[in-house]
């Protein structure tokens, strides 16, 4: 081989390990970049079961799962203290990511009440006719008490005409204020967002249908707020009609003729 030739295929070798270099650094980098974005995990809370609606999560409910990044929601919950004992609002299912949104407390009251109420009671809107509801006093999670004033003889036209005022229901704790603007449920620690119209009450189903007959008969409501330390269960009162009037203030009446 002549000495040109020798160069010729000199470079023809270099070229070809040059070409081989590039070749493997160029696989080395395509393969490391997966590599590198599959370790990136984060960690998030999922469902170990199908969990139903307005069912209490327990510690075996939920487990952390390390998940890519772009797959994780906005308001994922990511440690079992953000689920556990909280109430589930829509139904979950097995290895789904575990939402804060979608949970509430035992003890929430708010517009969303019906998820951690009582299944036995029903949640009623009463409108804020009253002057202590009118003026935005009450609050969700407050208790009061409902009085009524109205003439039995309307219901009962054997019964003298006479006008009585007594507790009808005890210790009813607001649900939720309904105000104006756009019908929002004000809940606690939100700025007020218009007039209130009407409140959320839970209350057992017979209780309602009572509140609904004395609405549709014309009689007069107003609410009395309690003590946010006052023990559970009624007041001893007694019905207020005007014999009670005139005999407690020892009241002389004159006799019809």
């Amino acid at each position: 081989m002549t000495r040109k030739g020798c160069l010729w295929f000199a470079g023809g070798l270099l070229l070809a390990a040059v070409a081989g270099v590039l070749a493997f650094m160029a696989v080395l980098q395509a393969t490391s970049k997966p590599k590198a974005a599959e370790e990136t995990r984060v960690p998030v809370l999922v469902a170990t079961r199908d969990i139903p609606v307005s069912a209490v999560l327990a510690a075996g409910d939920v487990t952390v799962r390390q998940v890519p990044p772009e797959v994780v929601p906005e308001g994922a919950a990511t440690d079992p203290k953000d689920a556990v004992g909280m109430v589930t609002t829509a139904a979950v299912a097995r290895d789904e990511i575990i939402l804060r949104s979608r949970l509430l407390k035992p003890d929430y009251v708010g517009p969303q009440v019906a998820f951690v109420m009582d299944p036995k009671k029903v949640v009623v809107a009463f409108p804020t006719i009253d002057l202590l509801s009118s003026i935005d006093i009450l609050r969700p999670g407050d208790r009061v008490d409902m009085m009524f004033s109205f003439p039995l003889s309307k219901m009962n036209p054997d019964v003298q005409e006479m006008v009585n005022t007594l507790t009808i229901l005890s210790d009813v704790q607001v649900a939720a204020v309904v105000r104006a603007a756009g019908g929002q449920a004000n809940q606690p620690g939100q700025a007020s967002a218009g007039a209130p119209k009407a409140l959320l009450l839970a209350l057992d189903p017979q209780d309602a249908l009572t509140l609904k007959f004395l609405r549709d008969n014309g009689a007069s409501a107003d609410f009395a707020l309690r003590s946010p330390v006052a023990p559970s269960g009624p007041f001893t009162t007694v019905p207020v009609d005007g014999d009670y009037i005139m005999q407690r203030f020892k009241l002389r009446g004159r006799v019809a003729r």
